[in-house]
């Protein structure tokens, strides 16, 4: 087994360890793959003083490490390692190389491809199974590999929210990340515990202090929280809008369903079968369509004012589809004095929320931001939690979520071994 090939070593061929000489293989009782390895007699530098040179054989010793699987089937390295003593007299070593630490457990090519696992967003539990080592083994590589992720500075960001422990069921009070999205990569620069003006600030002023464009939801933390950075815009997010007006509307389409049926919506009920395309846009429904949901809406609400709030949700959804800044602010301005001619609670409640957000709100006419990377980074952030089934600890989530969706993905290109064939008719 020695013996090499024309080209490279068995090691190489076989483990991907180029430096080694395999010089035994056998499958074990428990069909694991046992390598017997050890590396070519040459110069070695001694570990207390540095000199290099070829140190006299003192002893050998044995050392077990997990290696990458073979074929499917799960490696263990056996390193014969060289006892040498120092030609300076500082004492024995052993010899050492790149691709195996000293005491470990794993090889580092075993090391890096868990890393790639939890990257592709593999429970650590399932990593450890795989290659039989412990789970903090596989939880210190992933944290060393977050440390290594390429940090930069955005200059349009989004933040947001989600949850780390919902806290049912237990006694724990319920935990809140706050992510920090770059809007040009949807890459999550950062993560940090909590939820307030203080961590948002926190978040922005380490890793995005030259933002000009900060877009977030409605929560008057985020907000001031951006209106710390020098020159910062902030921009209410568009989902999170057109969404206040759909639960405005739906808020008032239960409270007339309560006054007139005295319960909740039934299958039957007017106002419960039309739930659905109340919340449609206006521009995606044909004229006559409207004018039956009109004609329903006023057999089932003589008060009108489900219609009303409907009414209200379409001029908001205009407003958005406005060419520029100053048609916005007018199609605002008819919103707001439809708001208050129909004088609906909830449309009244809405309306107060978007003049106070009024600036936040136009300025996605300026900057065309919105936070929808920020929500797709959300939904890959909650995959994780859920592949993991939950977290305590922030740090391992953090670091989970920085491999996960703070680095581009690259995946190595593998050739094919059949071209493609196109079926061509006779």
């Amino acid at each position: 087994m020695s013996d090499t090939t024309p080209d490279q070593g068995w090691s190489e061929l076989l483990l991907a360890l180029p430096e080694f000489i395999l010089t035994d293989a056998n499958i074990d009782e428990n069909d694991e793959l046992v390598a017997d390895v050890e590396l070519p007699r040459g110069l070695q530098p001694c570990t207390s003083c540095g000199v290099i040179g070829l140190h006299p054989l003192h002893d050998w010793r044995s050392h077990t490490v997990r290696h990458l699987p073979v074929a499917g089937r799960a490696t263990r390295l056996v390193w014969r390692k060289r006892l040498l003593t120092c030609l300076e007299g500082c004492g024995t070593f052993v010899e050492r190389t790149a691709s195996i630490a000293p005491s470990a457990v794993w090889s580092r090519a075993a090391e890096r491809a868990a890393v790639a696992a939890s990257q592709a967003n593999i429970p650590i539990d399932t990593i450890r199974k795989e290659f039989g080592v412990g789970w903090n083994t596989v939880m210190r590589a992933v944290l060393a590999a977050a440390q290594q992720v390429a940090q930069v500075r955005p200059r349009r960001v989004g933040i947001d929210e989600t949850v780390m422990t919902t806290g049912r069921l237990t006694t724990r009070r319920r935990q809140f990340l706050t992510a920090l999205v770059c809007l040009d990569t949807s890459l999550v620069v950062a993560v940090t515990q909590g939820r307030d003006r203080g961590s948002a600030a926190a978040l922005l002023a380490d890793h995005a202090p030259d933002a000009k464009v900060v877009a977030c939801d409605l929560f008057s933390g985020f907000k001031s929280a951006a209106d710390t950075l020098e020159d910062a815009v902030v921009v209410a997010d568009v989902f999170h809008l057109v969404r206040l007006g759909l639960t405005a509307l739906d808020e008032v389409r239960r409270r007339r369903q309560q006054q007139i049926h005295g319960h909740r919506g039934h299958r039957d009920d007017p106002l419960f079968r039309l739930r659905r395309v109340l919340r449609v846009g206006q521009e995606r429904l044909g004229d006559d369509v409207v004018a039956r949901i009109f004609d329903r809406l006023r057999e089932a609400d003589t008060d009108d004012e489900v219609a009303a709030a409907w009414v209200a949700v379409d001029l908001l959804r205009r407003m958005y589809q406005a060419p520029d800044r100053d048609t916005a602010h007018r199609r605002l301005v008819a919103f707001y004095e439809w708001a208050v001619t129909v004088d609906v609670p909830e449309i009244t409640r809405m309306a107060t929320t978007i003049d106070t957000w009024q600036d936040e709100v136009l300025a996605f006419f300026d900057t065309r931001a919105s936070n929808a990377p920020t929500e797709s980074a959300n939904v890959k952030i909650k995959s994780i939690r859920r592949a993991a089934r939950g977290f305590r600890n922030c740090d391992n989530y953090r670091a989970r979520i920085l491999l996960h969706a703070g680095q581009p993905r690259s995946l190595p290109n593998t050739s094919r071994i059949r071209s493609y064939r196109f079926t061509t008719a006779a």
